[in-house]
C-alpha cells in the first residue's frame, strides 16, 4: 500500500495549492562523460547569434543583454561540435530560436486556445515546401524560420536526413502542444504516457539530427547500424530530458507545473517528494547505464565517426552541466541554495511573474510574498519583487530608484520620452503637459465627457441586452482623448482602429514576458499610429487650435520647440496610457457595482458616493498591477535592500491588499476611509499619473450616466464577470440586462 498523500505531497491532487514544509534536496547528477572540447569561436557565434535575433525581432535590448551576460547560450554552443562555423552559426541560431519558443510556451497564455497548434501547422507548412516556402507570416520567429532558418538548414542533407529532421521537429512540437493541452483540461498524464512525450517534448533527437547535418555525417548511412543509433538517440535524449526535470523540479512545483518526472512519479507510485526525487534519480543512472552499455557494443564494433557514441556522451554532458549552472532552472532566495546536492526551500523560494498562476490569480501569490519573501529576486524575469505596501511607497518614491527601465520597455518604439525621464529634465517635460489636464481644461473636458458619455448610451436604448467592454468601457476613455488631442473618433471604425493601437502599445509596454510577436507588433503598430496622426500634426502647425497636438507644437523647453519625433510619442503615450488604464479601471468599477451587494442602490441613492466606490476599485482591484523602476543606487527599503543597477517590480496589486496597510484588504468596503496616498493604482511620487484627475472624472462621470440612464442594469442571465490578466487585469466582456 502506498502512503497516504500529505500536505504538499506530489501524490495527492488537491486544487488548493501547498508547498513542500521541508526543504527539497536536489541530487548532484554527475554524466560519467567527457565534456565536449571548447571552440575557439565561441565569442564569434554568440555575438552572432544575438544579432541574429534582435534582427528578426526576437529578442529586445533586455534579452539580448541577459543572454549575452549568462551562460544561457553556452549548452547551444556547445552543441555545435565539430561544425565548422558557418553551419555552427546556424545551429546556435536554432537552438536561441528553440529556447525562445520555450520560454513563449511556458510564460503565460500565449500558446493555449490553439494558438500552439497553429504555429506548429505553420512551422510544418514551412518545413514541407519543395525549395523556397513562398509563405508571409505575422509572427517573428516564423519569419525567421521562413526566410533564414529552414533556407539555410534544408541543404545540409540528402531526402532522408530531411524527412527525419522535419518529422523529430513535428514530434518536438506536437508534444509540447499535447502537454500545453492537457494542463488546458486539467488533466492528468500516467508515467507510460509522459515519458515518450517528454522526451519529444524537450527537442533532443530533433537537435541531433541538426548536428548530423552541420557535422556533414549520416549515421544512417549502413541500414545496420540503424538500430543501435536509435537506442543510443533515445537513451541521451532521456538523460537530457530526466536530469532536466531533476534540476528544474523546484521551478516547477514554485509555478504550479504538474508535468515533471518527479510529479509523475510521485502520482504514480504515491512518493513523498524526497522518494519520487530519489526515484527520479534512479532513472537518470538507470539510463546512463542502459547508455554507456550500448555505446560499448558500438565501440568493439569499430563504429565510423558518425556513430561514434562519444558524438552523443558529448552532448549529454554539455547538457546536464549547463542544467547544473544555469541560473534559469534555480529560483530562489538569496542564499538558500549550493551549488551541488542543493537543498532548496520551497517556503523561501519566489512565485515568478512568469508563472501562468500571476494571470489567473495573483492574489495569493501576493500574500505569500508580503508574509514570507516581502523582496526578493526573480531570476526568470530578472527583477526584485517588492510587495508590502511600506515597500512600494518607498520605493516609488525613492529619489534612488529612478525611470530608466523605460529604457528598455519603452525606448525602443518611442525614443526618449517623459516616462524615462528624472530630475530637472522630467519637471520641464511634466510641467509642459500638465495644463492639459488641470484646472480650467479639465472643467473644459467634462463637457467633453458628457457628451461622449451621451453618444455612447443613446444607441443602447431599446436593446435588452449590452456588452458593456466594446459599447462602453473601451470606446468612452478613447474618445475623450482622441478630442483632447484633436483627433478624429466619431465614427466605429475610427474609435475601433484607435482602440487597436491603444491595445497593442500597452502590451508592448508592459512586455516584461518580451514575448517577439509583442516586440515586432509593436514597432509597426507605432508606425501605423504614426502615420494616422501626421496630417494632423501638420495641419496643427500650419493652423493652430486649441487642442493638445497644438499645445504640443507650440511649446519651448529652454526656448526650443519640442522636435517632432516627440510630439509624435507623446501623442502616442497619452493616447495609449490614457485610454487602456482608464477603460480597465471603469470596468473594474461597473464589476464591483453590479456584483457587490448593495453598492449599487447606495450609489444610486447618493451619486457622491461614486467617488468612494472608484477609489475601493482602484485600492481592491487595480488595472494596472505593476509599476517596474531601476535602482541608480542600492535602495535600503524596510523589508530589505535591493543592489544597485536591479530592476525592480513594484507590486501595486499587492500593496493595495496589504493588511497592514488596509483592514480586510480583500474585501469591497464603500465606506472605507481613503486617503489618495493610501493606494497606488496612479503610482506615487515625482511620476504620479499625469492624467490622474481626468481619468478619475471620465470614469466617475461614466458610471454615473450609465446607472442613471438604465437603473435596473444587471448582469444577463447566465453571466459571470472574470477577472484575468496580470499587468493589465480586469474583465474580457461584461454581459448587461437593461
Amino acid at each position: 500500500m502506498p502512503p497516504e498523500p500529505h500536505e504538499g505531497d506530489p501524490g495527492g491532487r488537491d486544487d488548493s495549492y501547498h508547498l513542500p514544509s521541508t526543504p527539497l534536496i536536489i541530487p548532484d547528477v554527475q554524466l560519467p562523460f567527457s565534456a565536449p572540447p571548447p571552440r575557439s569561436d565561441t565569442d564569434h557565434l554568440r555575438t552572432h547569434a544575438l544579432a541574429w535575433a534582435q534582427q528578426y525581432g526576437l529578442i529586445g535590448r533586455r534579452g539580448a543583454h541577459r543572454l549575452g551576460t549568462t551562460p544561457l547560450l553556452d549548452l547551444g554552443i556547445a552543441l555545435c561540435g565539430a561544425a565548422p562555423t558557418d553551419r555552427a552559426e546556424v545551429l546556435v541560431c536554432w537552438y536561441l530560436w528553440a529556447l525562445i519558443l520555450d520560454d513563449r510556451i511556458d510564460d503565460g497564455p500565449w500558446a493555449e486556445n490553439g494558438a500552439l497548434e497553429r504555429f506548429n501547422t505553420a512551422v510544418q507548412a514551412v518545413t514541407e515546401a519543395d525549395g523556397a516556402p513562398g509563405h508571409r507570416f505575422d509572427d517573428p520567429m516564423l519569419v525567421a524560420l521562413a526566410d533564414d532558418l529552414w533556407p539555410r538548414t534544408r541543404c545540409w542533407g540528402g531526402e532522408r536526413w530531411r524527412h527525419r529532421l522535419v518529422r523529430h521537429l513535428g514530434r518536438h512540437l506536437q508534444a509540447q502542444a499535447t502537454l500545453v493541452q492537457v494542463r488546458e483540461t486539467d488533466g492528468t498524464l500516467t508515467l507510460a504516457e509522459y515519458l515518450p512525450l517528454r522526451r519529444d517534448s524537450f527537442g533532443a533527437l530533433f537537435f541531433f539530427d541538426l548536428i548530423d547535418g552541420a557535422e556533414t555525417l549520416d549515421p544512417y548511412l549502413h541500414p545496420e547500424c540503424a538500430e543501435g543509433w536509435n537506442r543510443l538517440r533515445e537513451h541521451s535524449a532521456d538523460i537530457i530530458a530526466w536530469t532536466n526535470d531533476l534540476h528544474s523540479i523546484a521551478k516547477d512545483v514554485v509555478c504550479g507545473e504538474r508535468f515533471n518526472l518527479v510529479s509523475i512519479l510521485a502520482a504514480a507510485t504515491g512518493f513523498d517528494w524526497p522518494a519520487a526525487i530519489e526515484s527520479a534519480h534512479q532513472q537518470v543512472t538507470k539510463a546512463v547505464e542502459q547508455f554507456t552499455a550500448v555505446a560499448a557494443r558500438r565501440v568493439s564494433q569499430r563504429s565510423c565517426a558518425a556513430t561514434d557514441p562519444e558524438r552523443l556522451s558529448q552532448v549529454v554532458r554539455a547538457a546536464g552541466d549547463w542544467h547544473r549552472t544555469v541560473s534559469r532552472y534555480h529560483l530562489h532566495a538569496a542564499g538558500t541554495t549550493t551549488q551541488a546536492s542543493r537543498q532548496v526551500d520551497l517556503q523561501l523560494t519566489p512565485p515568478t511573474l512568469k508563472s501562468r498562476q500571476f494571470e489567473i490569480d495573483p492574489y495569493p501569490l501576493y500574500e505569500r510574498l508580503r508574509t514570507t519573501l516581502p523582496i526578493v529576486y526573480d531570476e526568470p524575469t530578472d527583477v526584485w519583487l517588492v510587495s508590502r505596501h511600506v515597500d512600494v511607497k518607498a520605493a516609488l518614491t525613492h529619489p534612488g530608484a529612478s525611470s530608466n527601465n523605460y529604457a528598455w520597455q519603452i525606448g525602443p518604439l518611442l525614443g526618449h520620452t517623459i516616462v524615462a525621464m528624472d530630475g530637472c529634465e522630467h519637471a520641464q517635460h511634466r510641467a509642459l503637459l500638465s495644463p492639459a489636464f488641470r484646472s480650467k481644461a479639465l472643467a473644459l473636458l467634462q463637457d467633453s465627457i458628457i457628451s461622449v458619455t451621451t453618444d455612447l448610451l443613446t444607441p443602447m436604448h431599446g436593446r435588452s441586452q449590452v456588452e458593456l467592454i466594446a459599447d462602453f468601457t473601451a470606446a468612452l476613455p478613447v474618445r475623450v482623448m482622441a478630442r483632447v488631442l484633436g483627433l478624429p473618433a466619431e465614427t466605429c471604425e475610427q474609435v475601433a482602429q484607435l482602440k487597436r493601437w491603444c491595445a497593442i502599445g500597452f502590451a508592448y509596454m508592459g512586455n516584461y514576458r518580451q514575448d517577439p510577436a509583442l516586440l515586432t507588433g509593436g514597432l509597426s503598430n507605432r508606425d501605423s499610429f504614426y502615420d494616422f496622426i501626421q496630417p494632423y500634426i501638420d495641419a496643427r502647425r500650419a493652423q493652430p487650435t486649441d487642442d493638445l497636438i497644438s499645445q504640443l507644437l507650440a511649446a519651448r523647453i529652454d526656448g526650443e520647440p519640442l522636435p517632432e519625433t516627440l510630439v509624435r510619442a507623446y501623442c502616442a503615450i497619452l493616447m495609449t496610457a490614457g485610454s487602456e488604464t482608464s477603460h480597465g479601471a471603469l470596468a473594474n468599477l461597473l464589476v464591483n457595482l453590479l456584483s457587490e451587494p448593495g453598492v449599487k442602490e447606495a450609489v444610486m441613492a447618493n451619486p457622491e458616493l461614486m467617488d468612494n466606490a472608484l477609489c475601493e476599485t482602484l485600492r481592491r482591484n487595480p488595472p494596472l498591477q505593476l509599476v517596474l523602476r531601476e535602482a541608480r543606487e542600492t535602495l535600503a527599503l524596510p523589508s530589505g535592500t535591493i543592489p544597485a543597477g536591479a530592476t525592480l517590480a513594484c507590486l501595486i496589486g499587492s500593496a493595495n491588499r496589504d493588511p497592514d496597510q488596509f483592514s480586510e484588504p480583500d474585501t469591497f468596503n464603500l465606506s472605507r476611509a481613503h486617503q489618495e496616498a493610501n493606494h497606488f493604482a496612479f503610482g506615487a511620487g515625482r511620476h504620479f499619473c499625469l492624467g490622474s484627475l481626468l481619468a478619475r472624472m471620465e470614469i466617475t462621470i461614466g458610471a454615473r450616466m450609465l446607472l442613471q440612464a438604465f437603473p435596473n442594469i444587471r448582469w444577463a442571465p447566465g453571466f459571470e464577470p472574470t477577472e484575468c490578466g496580470f499587468l493589465n487585469r480586469g474583465p474580457n466582456r461584461l454581459e448587461v440586462a437593461l
